[in-house]
């Protein structure tokens, strides 16, 4: 066996360890089956030879009665073996699944830029269902299948030697052609689960764009796009069955050879006096028995070469290491925070820098506006302060500690970000308020919701904190989708918040309820305030400039409003929002 191939099997056996048992179970209940189903053909010989030498009809009676017996149990065995297959088979790849959705949560934001979500979709899923059969049943069928050819076999012993060693022979040419060719289709089939997560890409990207789509006629683009990556899926497809098949079709041809041969010399013996019509009718039996063992030998390389792929995508997709710096640190102060970046380079592209030498301080408590046209590094700023991107070079500290001294959750625990974009989850409103915090009292997510202003819709729902939202956020307006952010950062008592223009989308009126709600989030901790519109920074008290990832000036709000040549001072007077923008 390859190298590759055993790191397979002990990446494999770790996920069915859990369900060592149920295998030993199942594997138990096969081998029961395969001893009856060797059992009936005998019943049968001794029915026709009995029948045939005018034996008494009690006795027939009974034989019938004990094939019936012997027929109907091992029908329960196989639902059994079939319930417990799929149940070990669930168990297992749902905690692949599990390992492989963490996983990527946990990966920085490069390889989610790589990535789209449809492809993600297809990798965790896609990728793991293919391997489903082979958690299930690869390793039972096998050994169960080897055990029902060993007996077989032995009772040919007993009957016909010339005839076993015809059926042992073709036999292991199958087993060994299977062997040989086993890996044959490995890389077609890796191709097709790589052509069908580029397919479930495009749907999904072109879904997610729907209204920009639409409204451009951009539909005859996305449907000729559509074709081709399903003409290259087909193929794919295609080619990949065809050589997954070739097992199969290997084993159908050396089985009619097989029962050819066997037939020949089975009839040959009995005209010949040598055996009874009974027994000719047992090899007819099981010789037609032979081919379940090979075939389903033949199926479960078929099953292996889609699994090798999935488990070879999968293995790749546990093997990609997040680029994220993370120290072991676990606790900030609770306290408002102190912010502090010192001569910080950022880029996301080498060669096209996004932050140079940004270096400033924010004290405890303090309100920092940030504003700058559209690419001056306004987000870019937010991003590497809330550990999403490395920095290329210099240090962040909050709360006097380096960030990438901190363990990511004891860092998230302090800060909250509030973006104009509020995600919901299919959940209650108490889950998505809370992120499915349950230490976090009705009464306290009541009381914070009256402070903010969201209590009044809360109570307009039909099932108030139990009412089910949708996910995506279409249940909400853009006024109640902002006081939710708020809210849902509100409770978890953070030490820093950032603020991505919040109100941009807003009415005045609306505008007004939630800078209240604001004001009061920023009263217990250090906030940041990245600006689009200049009423955004009335409660601010420092103010900062950005321009082609520089700070073109920082300082105190009233200073920079004071001074006639600021940039700030020059945007107060000609009132040009649009220089945000």
């Amino acid at each position: 066996m390859k190298k590759q191939d055993k790191r397979s099997m002990t990446w494999l056996l770790q996920y069915l360890r859990p369900v060592k048992d149920k295998l030993i179970l199942l594997l138990v209940m096969l081998l029961v089956s395969t001893g009856l189903q060797l059992l009936n053909p005998q019943l049968i010989r001794m029915f026709i030879d009995t029948a045939a030498e005018g034996g008494l009809v009690s006795s027939l009676i009974q034989l019938a009665v004990v094939f019936l017996v012997v027929a109907f149990v091992n029908q329960l065995l196989t639902v059994g073996v079939s319930y417990l297959g799929n149940d070990v088979s669930w168990i297992a790849t749902n905690k692949l699944r599990e390992d492989l959705l963490d996983h990527c949560l946990r990966l920085d934001m490069n390889f989610h830029h790589r990535k789209t979500p449809g492809e993600m979709i297809e990798r965790v899923d896609g990728d793991v269902t293919s391997i489903s059969n082979f958690f299930a049943m690869f390793i039972v069928q096998v050994i169960g299948s080897f055990v029902l050819l060993a007996g077989i076999l032995g009772f040919m012993l007993t009957v016909s030697v010339p005839i076993t060693a015809v059926m042992a022979l073709l036999t292991a040419l199958a087993i060994l052609f299977m062997v040989i060719i086993r890996n044959v289709g490995v890389k077609a089939s890796r191709e097709e689960r790589q052509a069908s997560a580029a397919y479930f890409g495009m749907i999904e990207e072109r879904l997610a764009g729907i209204e920009d789509v639409q409204a451009n006629g951009h539909v005859p683009y996305v449907m000729r796009r559509f074709f081709q990556l399903m003409r290259s899926m087909f193929l794919k497809s295609r080619k990949a069955w065809m050589l997954r098949v070739v097992p199969w079709n290997t084993t159908v041809i050396l089985f009619a050879v097989a029962v050819t041969v066997v037939m020949l010399l089975g009839v040959q013996s009995y005209l010949a006096g040598e055996m009874t019509i009974g027994t000719l009718f047992l090899i007819f039996q099981y010789t037609q028995l032979l081919n379940q063992p090979i075939e389903i030998l033949g199926n479960q390389v078929q099953e292996f070469q889609k699994a090798k792929s999935g488990m070879l995508r999968s293995r790749e997709l546990l093997a990609e290491r997040s680029g994220l710096i993370q120290g072991q640190l676990e606790e900030l102060p609770s306290e408002a925070l102190e912010v502090e970046f010192e001569g910080v380079h950022f880029s996301y592209k080498r060669e096209k820098p996004v932050l140079q030498d940004v270096t400033f301080r924010l004290e405890k408590g303090e309100r920092l506006g940030i504003i700058g046209r559209t690419g001056s590094g306004k987000s870019s700023l937010s991003r590497v302060l809330l550990r999403l991107y490395n920095l290329d070079q210099g240090v962040i500290r909050v709360g006097g500690i380096d960030i990438s001294k901190l363990k990511l959750d004891a860092f998230y625990r302090r800060v909250g970000m509030v973006t104009q974009d509020v995600q919901l989850f299919d959940g209650t409103l108490r889950e998505n308020l809370t992120l499915f915090n349950t230490s976090i009292s009705d009464d306290y997510i009541l009381e914070t919701t009256e402070r903010l202003g969201l209590r009044r819709w809360i109570d307009s729902l039909p099932q108030g904190l139990d009412t089910r939202l949708a996910s995506g956020g279409s249940s909400l307006s853009a006024g109640e989708a902002q006081l939710f952010a708020l809210t849902r950062v509100f409770l978890t008592k953070p030490s820093l918040v950032i603020l991505d223009e919040p109100s941009s989308r807003l009415d005045a009126a609306t505008e007004a309820i939630l800078q209240e709600a604001v004001d009061q989030m920023l009263s217990r901790s250090t906030g940041i305030i990245i600006a689009h519109r200049l009423a955004t920074l009335e409660q601010a008290d420092k103010i900062m400039v950005l321009g082609d990832g520089r700070i073109l000036e920082f300082g105190p709000k009233e200073e920079l409003a004071n001074r006639p040549d600021s940039h700030y001072a020059r945007l107060l007077r000609t009132g040009i929002e649009e220089e945000l923008a």
